[in-house]
């Protein structure tokens, strides 16, 4: 074995018998440390010993574990908040083909190798950039080791320095890459429903019905039912008639327009698609196509490992938004499922990729990259097509997908259960480099669905509680299949206005959730932050997933199970955004208001109409503009009216400029 060290500012890299990566990212050593030859390789690196282990071509990576470390990340993993004790594997899964997913379920659709460990108040972060099968056992087999197996004998790995939880962050995305900046509109309350609503004319009547209602969406999603026989890029003229003509419409009531475009190309010789993009498909180990199962039938599968096959797609996408004014892409099944039943509902492993470099890769050794470069390609073509600020929603992902697209949690079930589940998907993703996260609202899996027993709640009580919970979470999107209708216009008079609230809420911050989504764009640091990513010397922080924080000024702890409910505030001091009463933390409160929402002393929160202040602080808008107060005068530029919060009571706040 040949093990060669590099540190640079970032922390350091192990490259492990000469990689050569997948998937390529930005790091530029300042020193080699260096090369290292033996049976096996040991070392300490940030206070954290690493043994690499190799056998019959495969490695294992071993760091120790303290009794009372905490291990954070992983991505999109269905377990408790730290990870200790818990054996996760990496492999992209159509998560609820087999059987709807649900709490420790494992693997979900995105695979992310990347964990925060935090010793002693400390934390260190460790990558490793394969987007084979990984398997991580967090001190389960053994308990004193964190092991990670790699299914192949040469591979590069980080240990990313802190010492904070957001400096560890900071430095994964300054090597994977930093989160893209979306469009204002992508924070919004958006729509969508399985499989498409249809025909035409009724996507209009929706929008008039909920602008009717008050609540008038961001952006309307199209899903399968508008392609013809499922081929994507394509219409069926039968029910979208005059798809430029909707587009159009849309846009004149400020509305945007968002299609689903599955991975697969239906195997048809009449297809001007499928034919444009011969040799650009996967291939088969004797090399010829591939052939799956998809929603169209035969199908296969564009080969976005290597560039030709990345500006063909690119191409296709340039020309779909150009030609039907389409305002992002919502890329589903791209894991990418082939539906097999024996073989996962996964492409075969030994299928054949060819790279850039002109290597030929089995699919087994680089499926998880798979939505990593069908987004990049994606992105490009809405560059092209002179889109400032891409839009892409994916469902599955790979590490640095951040730099090109939104994910969501895919085929949720509705219940209690899954909103704490949810809750922790989000800020589990926002702890691995996914700032940009959210779910289906309300749940995607329908009541005709009949694989997991789900006792019964009022749908219209169960949504009310998922707008609660997901009330700032990046992406707000209700999205369901065989479900009541979700549409507030459609929901009992005092859900209605529940759902209303919650949104209107929203809409009031957007100032705020602008200016964390620039600071998500140039730091990577998450929206919706776990309490430990503040404080991570707070063991009970650990063990909280039903509150969170909003960036680093608000905290909410959702009222998702009645009417009244245990806040748990951190040390420091509070006050609550409705009553004007301060707490000094830690401590837990009771709360009976609808929306527990509490500010952290030093913070500046900008709403629409007003500056809410609590402290000395500052925050920069995105747009430029900063607004900061000093302890005696604020400065807000734009805005007439303040409140400041000082003495258990709320006043006006004078302007200064």
């Amino acid at each position: 074995m040949r093990v060669s060290v590099e540190e640079g500012e970032p922390g350091f890299r192990l490259l492990i018998n000469n990689p050569r990566p997948i998937v390529t990212f930005n790091y530029r050593p300042s020193r080699a440390v260096g090369v290292f030859e033996g049976p096996s390789y040991e070392g300490e690196f940030l206070g954290h010993r690493l043994r690499v282990e190799e056998s019959n071509g495969r490695l294992t990576i071993v760091k120790d574990l303290d009794l009372k470390e905490h291990v954070l990340g992983l991505g999109e993993k269905a377990y408790e908040l730290d990870r200790r004790r818990v054996r996760v594997r990496m492999w992209n899964l159509d998560a609820s083909a087999p059987t709807p997913y649900g709490w420790y379920s494992d693997p979900l659709y995105a695979s992310i190798p990347f964990l925060i460990s935090v010793r002693h108040s400390e934390a260190v972060g460790l990558f490793v950039n394969s987007p084979a099968e990984l398997y991580f056992d967090i001190g389960l087999t053994r308990y004193n080791e964190v092991r990670v197996t790699v299914p192949h004998s040469d591979v590069e790995v980080y240990v990313i320095r802190g010492p904070s939880v957001e400096r560890v962050i900071e430095n994964y995305t300054d090597i994977t890459g930093k989160p893209l900046e979306p469009p204002d509109w992508a924070l919004d309350y958006q729509v969508s429903r399985c499989c498409g609503y249809e025909p035409q004319d009724v996507v209009v009547r929706v929008v008039n019905e909920l602008e009717a209602f008050g609540l008038k969406p961001s952006a309307v999603y199209l899903d399968l039912q508008y392609m013809d026989s499922g081929k994507i890029f394509t219409w069926d003229r039968s029910k979208f008639p005059n798809p430029r003509g909707l587009s159009e419409e849309l846009h004149r009531r400020g509305v945007r327009f968002i299609t689903i475009i599955d991975h697969w190309v239906k195997l048809d010789q009449n297809f001007d698609v499928f034919l444009s993009g011969l040799g650009k498909y996967c291939e088969a180990q004797n090399g010829e196509l591939y052939v799956g199962k998809g929603w169209p039938g035969a199908v296969v599968f564009p080969d976005f490992f290597n560039r030709e096959a990345r500006d063909w797609w690119s191409s296709l996408v340039e020309r779909w938004v150009r030609d039907y004014g389409v305002d992002g892409i919502w890329l589903d099944m791209n894991e990418p499922t082939d539906y097999v039943r024996e073989r996962e509902w996964s492409i075969d492993r030994g299928a054949i990729h060819r790279l850039d470099d002109g290597r030929r890769v089995r699919h087994e050794l680089a499926r998880n990259a798979y939505p990593y470069f069908q987004a990049a390609a994606t992105y490009e073509g809405l560059r092209r097509a002179g889109v400032d600020k891409p839009f892409i929603l994916s469902r599955a992902g790979y590490a640095g997908i951040q730099s090109y697209a939104f994910l969501w949690s895919g085929d949720n079930t509705g219940s209690l259960d899954d909103i704490l589940l949810q809750m922790q998907l989000v800020e589990s993703m926002g702890l691995s480099g996914i700032p940009f996260f959210g779910c289906d609202l309300g749940g995607f899996i329908g009541r005709g669905d009949l694989r997991r027993y789900r006792p019964y709640m009022d749908q219209g009580e169960l949504l009310v509680r998922y707008f609660r919970a997901g009330l700032f979470f990046p992406l707000l999107r209700v999205h369901t299949s065989s479900n009541p209708d979700r549409e507030p216009y459609m929901l009992r008079g005092d859900h209605a206005q529940a759902v209303k609230r919650a949104v209107e809420l929203r809409r009031s911050l957007m100032p705020y959730l602008l200016a964390l989504a620039t600071e998500a764009h140039e730091t990577g640091h998450p929206i919706v932050r776990p309490l430990v990513y503040h404080f991570q010397d707070d063991d009970d922080a650990y063990h909280i997933i039903d509150e969170y924080m909003v960036g680093g000024g608000l905290l909410y702890a959702p009222q998702i199970y009645g009417e009244s409910r245990r806040v748990y505030l951190p040390r420091g001091n509070w006050v609550d955004w409705w009553s004007c009463v301060e707490y000094r933390g830690p401590t837990w409160i009771e709360s009976g208001s609808e929306f527990p929402l509490f500010i952290r002393e030093g913070s500046v929160i900008p709403t629409t109409s007003e500056v809410r202040v609590y402290g000395k602080g500052s925050i920069r808008l995105r747009d430029g503009r900063v607004i900061e107060y000093d302890g005696v005068g604020l400065r807000a530029p734009g805005y007439s009216r303040a409140i400041l919060y000082s003495g258990g009571r709320c006043s006006e706040l004078a302007i200064s400029g």
